[in-house]
């Protein structure tokens, strides 16, 4: 009766474990990226979300002061009343992510505003937009 593997039987083991692991560890190491990726953009989308919400929120009776980072929103909102068109950019290097507000007037009533989201390190992550119409303030 014979004992143990012979050297033949090892090998093959062993190429069989090399290759599993070459075709394995890729796939595995590829779907932590996307992981990664999609939580990047998931935590962008939530932020272009909340500034939308922010905006569209802003009440100049209000007590209680908003603020997208550290910009108040009345200031923004005060910059949005004398200009046809602006973009204000919120891009310092504390930011979590960089934003962009785009307003434009769309009639005497309304104004679409549009808030883009950057991705920070670049890469090949897109960018996040949203659109929005406010009601003049």
């Amino acid at each position: 009766m014979r004992r143990g593997f012979t050297l033949i039987e090892t090998i093959m083991g062993l190429f069989l474990l090399g290759l599993i692991t070459v075709i394995v560890l890729p796939l595995v190491n590829g779907n932590l990226d996307n992981l990664f990726k999609q939580r990047v953009k998931a935590q962008m989308a939530y932020t272009g979300e909340m500034v939308v919400e922010m905006l569209k929120a802003y009440d100049e009776e209000t007590s209680n002061p908003l603020f997208i980072y550290d910009v108040e929103i009345g200031q923004i909102i005060d910059k949005f009343k004398g200009n046809n068109y602006i973009e204000i950019n919120l891009d310092k290097e504390d930011y979590e992510f960089p934003i962009k507000i785009i307003k434009e007037d769309k009639s005497d009533l309304l104004w679409t505003t549009r808030v883009i989201v950057y991705s920070k390190g670049g890469g090949k992550l897109d960018n996040v937009e949203f659109k929005a119409y406010l009601q003049k303030k």
